[in-house]
């Protein structure tokens, strides 16, 4: 995948409070991220077409990221 630039990865897990990091904890986190965003952007997409929208709005955002806390983890 690799479409995530790392340096703000990297700052996101500074500022979460991890104080060493090595370069494949911050790919790796990349990854997941892009692939956290991939599914939450297929539900938002699901919920904006079942409403008759081509346009995915931050409600859909919202509510696909709710449903996704419900559900079962990513493996």
């Amino acid at each position: 995948m690799a479409e995530l630039p790392l340096a703000p990865v990297e700052r996101v897990m500074r500022n979460a409070g991890a104080d060493r990091i090595s370069i494949d904890a911050v790919k790796r986190a990349a990854d997941e991220a892009e692939l956290i965003i991939m599914k939450l952007t297929e539900s938002a997409q699901r919920i904006a077409s079942s409403e008759g929208r081509r346009t995915v709005t931050s409600k859909d955002i919202i509510l696909a990221s709710r449903l996704a806390r419900v559900a079962k983890p990513y493996p």
